[in-house]
């Protein structure tokens, strides 16, 4: 189950990326994190409802001869032999979408392959195992997207770090996937994520939307839309004025203008990673509950 289903029934609910250990709150396990809802909102029946409508992770066909899915579902002994890293693909498509040739065709690219399944209709793990012919991510993220071409479905996908075969990679593993669900919720257009543009999100995102000082100065900093897509374009060009110019369409001149314009208002200077980056945070944790 989804929060945004759970929003739909019950408006008030809020979401959180960690449980809420408070008995005024009734806290919902979910794919990308937590529901919170009012208890007393609750009867006894909507709860053990909610619980069964909860969505678990669903045991893939034929899931004896997919070691992998043992391994990281079922507390099974990893190999301890080498390393791997590990694909999470959430795919939107239509009735007619073929998924066990979508999945034969993923396979025969990536090639490297230790195990693959699905764990739902729309969500597919792979396993890869680290050689010298393992694609880089931008590789990686460009075959999906022919594959969404290829079968006309739209992929979000989050390609994990390599991890030691050992005890450590199946909770580590849970971990990716958490930060990936919670981000893929956040941003439905966002089809390409790594752990490294993602956990900075994950971690600072919901401690920072408490902070009511975080909030007035996105509030003051960030009413004009235009102004906020010119820092977010900024921060993905790693402050590159002419790149953010590229990416908008827009004369360096003129973004050079508005950014002159904001650091007047604001006393930052976007030439410091620090003061960017903390504009991406504020724009990233307020701009879609202002």
């Amino acid at each position: 189950m989804t929060f945004d289903k759970i929003q739909q029934i019950y408006p008030n609910a809020r979401f959180s990326n960690t449980p809420l250990d408070d008995p005024k709150f009734y806290c919902l396990r979910l794919d990308e994190g937590f529901a919170i809802l009012l208890a007393q909102t609750l009867t006894s029946n909507e709860r053990n409802l909610l619980q069964l409508l909860a969505n678990p992770v669903k045991e893939p066909e034929n899931s004896t001869s997919h070691r992998w899915y043992r391994i990281l579902f079922k507390g099974d002994k990893t190999p301890n032999t080498h390393q791997v890293r590990i694909l999470q693909v959430k795919i939107k498509s239509g009735k007619d979408f073929e998924k066990e040739t979508w999945q034969q065709a993923a396979t025969d690219i990536i090639q490297a392959v230790a195990d693959a399944f699905w764990l739902s209709q729309d969500t597919f793990i792979l396993v890869e195992n680290k050689e010298i012919s393992n694609f880089s991510t931008s590789e990686l993220f460009s075959i999906f997207q022919a594959l969404d071409s290829d079968f006309n479905c739209y992929s979000q996908v989050f390609i994990g770090s390599f991890h030691q075969s050992d005890e450590k990679l199946a909770p580590d593993f849970q971990t990716e996937r958490q930060i990936f669900l919670q981000q893929a919720h956040r941003n439905n257009s966002q089809q390409n994520f790594t752990l490294s543009n993602s956990a900075i999100d994950y971690f600072i995102f919901e401690p920072m939307q408490k902070v009511t000082l975080f909030k007035n100065l996105f509030e003051l900093w960030f009413s004009d839309s235009e102004m906020t897509a010119i820092l977010e374009a900024l921060w993905q060009a790693q402050g590159n004025v002419s790149s953010a110019a590229k990416t908008l369409f827009l004369h360096r001149n003129t973004i050079s203008y508005r950014i002159d314009k904001f650091q007047e208002a604001t006393g930052l200077d976007l030439k410091k990673m620090d003061d960017l980056m903390f504009c991406h945070l504020l724009i990233s944790s307020f701009s879609d509950i202002k």
